[in-house]
């Protein structure tokens, strides 16, 4: 199978057919005058905020400040908690979200699978940004409701086949 389709398979459909406990999988909402930080992956490539598993007795507060200084090579301090994040359907996990802000380091790709980390103006986000992080940039971050927000975001076929489009997209140069 290409890597591509394994990648898939693996993360997004092997998951919801075995019915896995979802995934705890911490992120961070990196924000510097006006601007947020995020990473593009190499599979699937599309913009995204940083972040990822907790290893083995890790808290999410420790999992997001090492997931971020790893894929991109910033230090960050954690502001507050945005929210609570229960992404359900393909894909399923629970993500806590933080608002974090840059203490120091250049943005560079720092895993392997990182292929890009830029600062985007928050008010002109790329096209090819994953389509559950866009409300939460653009809704839930501006918001005064009281913190940590609590928001279901269902990850239905409409949105997989959506995230396939994008990664092709990106592939062939079609976004930035």
């Amino acid at each position: 199978m290409p890597p591509l389709l394994h990648k898939y398979w693996d993360e997004l459909l092997l998951p919801v057919l075995r019915q896995d406990h979802p995934p705890t999988i911490p992120q961070a909402v990196i924000v510097q005058d006006q601007q947020v930080l995020l990473v593009q992956r190499d599979q699937p490539r599309f913009w995204e905020l940083p972040g990822g598993n907790l290893l083995t007795g890790e808290a999410p507060e420790e999992a997001v400040l090492r997931e971020v200084r790893e894929e991109t090579g910033v230090q960050v301090r954690i502001v507050e908690l945005l929210g609570w994040y229960e992404r359900t359907g393909f894909r399923a996990h629970r993500a806590p979200v933080y608002l974090c802000h840059p203490e120091h380091g250049q943005p560079r790709p720092g895993d392997d699978d990182i292929v890009q980390v830029q600062y985007f103006p928050l008010r002109t986000l790329p096209r090819g940004l994953g389509p559950w992080y866009r409300p939460i940039l653009e809704r839930d971050l501006p918001s005064l409701q009281p913190r940590p927000l609590q928001r279901t975001q269902r990850l239905g076929l409409r949105t997989v086949l959506h995230c396939v489009g994008l990664d092709l997209a990106s592939r062939l140069g079609w976004l930035r």
